[in-house]
């Protein structure tokens, strides 16, 4: 009796074991979506363009959006993001010096390895011709020269067939075109989310 009882008991424990490991691989969640919105900004304007950008990111169902300016990331931030998008506005027609110095400091002092991360870049100027697209394409090398797998916005015309992307996404600040536009918070999230995107397919195929 009391040996059957001991096996009882065993077999009892065998079970739930193998229950509980069961439900805990039916509940294990997919890792989450990690995206980070890097700027820096003065006067506020490429502050309310990265809002943008991670509004679109966050339509993207798992990702986890953080925003924060150049000066306050650290590596961890950069090490945990699967995307990174990248923006500032345009100093003189090119990157702010303060910009430029802190993200390369994210190489030469952090030694971050962004291998395969999804990057993306945006930029705001006071001029409608002012080095916006010199800013986001000095972006997209430095993504590039990092080894980063680098995406712009889509747009489609309105029968839907016609599909193209853009460099990257930008506003016009000055007093020709003040502010951001709803148009231009447009070409933001659409910026976010196709880095999204990209970024969950990428994780997906490592599975």
């Amino acid at each position: 009796m009391t040996f059957r009882i001991v096996t009882w008991f065993v077999w009892l424990l065998v079970s739930l074991t193998l229950v509980g490991s069961a439900s805990g691989a039916e509940n294990k969640s997919p890792p989450a979506l990690r995206v980070l919105v890097a700027y820096y900004s003065v006067y506020g304007n490429t502050e309310q363009f990265a809002e943008g950008v991670a509004r679109g990111a966050r339509r993207v169902p798992g990702a986890v959006v953080t925003v924060k300016k150049i000066e306050q990331i650290t590596k961890q931030d950069l090490e945990a993001a699967d995307a990174i998008a990248l923006g500032g506005p345009t100093y003189f027609g090119n990157i702010p010096g303060k910009m430029k110095v802190a993200i390369d400091d994210w190489n030469w002092k952090m030694k971050v390895d962004f291998t395969d991360k999804v990057g993306g870049a945006f930029a705001t100027g006071a001029g409608q011709t002012g080095g916006k697209g010199h800013v986001v394409t000095s972006l997209l090398l430095f993504l590039i020269n990092n080894r980063m797998v680098v995406a712009g916005p889509l747009y489609q015309n309105e029968k839907g067939d016609a599909i193209w992307a853009e460099a990257g996404a930008t506003a016009t600040t000055g007093p020709m075109d003040p502010g951001v536009s709803e148009k231009e918070l447009d070409g933001a999230a659409r910026l976010g989310e196709r880095l999204a995107r990209l970024a969950a397919k990428l994780q997906s195929a490592k599975k």
